[in-house]
């Protein structure tokens, strides 16, 4: 079994978002955290950290992340940044190079869509997958995914450790705030 991380933190953009210091400080004491042997239990040379990535560097290293994995092995992404809804509702993260439109709408082109990481972690061999959103309209993440469900619980499987656990910073219609001057 393998730990594999990625951590994503972006808080230089474009003009027409507001830049996000605290969002690179976020990735680095996550970092800490995983790498701790008494906590996270991770081995640095599995987890890589982006910061104030391209759109096409930070998709690649999702798909790297979630490609050929191994059924035991826990894969975990985080994101710290901005979150945008587009007009139909669907949720982009922002990427250092992400723009609006001058009427204030997303150019899609330039985020990821979280359609993106669902795809691949439906493509994920990986049975323990761990997404972290720290950013607005996160909740909006868990609309994207498919639900396998037979009408019936199965605490075995709910609490055994398998599947999937999505934690977010906020609702799919809340904003997240950062604190200015503060620590993570």
């Amino acid at each position: 079994m393998a730990k594999i991380a990625l951590l994503i933190g972006v808080s230089e953009y474009e003009p027409g978002l507001n830049p996000l210091p605290g969002a690179v400080k976020d990735v680095d004491a996550v970092q800490q955290v995983l790498l701790r042997p008494d906590i996270g239990g991770f081995i640095e040379s599995d987890v890589t950290v982006l910061k104030n990535p391209a759109r096409q560097t930070m998709e690649e290293e999702i798909e790297k992340l979630f490609i050929n994995r191994q059924k035991d092995d826990l894969v975990l992404l985080f994101f710290s940044g901005h979150g945008i809804k587009d007009d139909a509702g669907k949720l982009y993260l922002a990427t250092r190079h992400t723009r609006k439109t001058a009427r204030g709408e997303l150019i899609r082109s330039s985020a990821v869509v979280a359609n993106f990481v669902h795809e691949n972690m439906e493509r994920s061999r990986s049975k323990r997958q761990v997404v972290i959103l720290d950013s607005c309209f996160s909740g909006a993440f868990a609309e994207g995914l498919s639900a396998k469900d037979d009408g019936t619980v199965n605490i075995r499987e709910q609490l055994g450790g398998e599947g999937r656990a999505v934690l977010t910073s906020s609702s799919s219609t809340q904003y997240s705030f950062e604190q200015q001057e503060s620590e993570p």
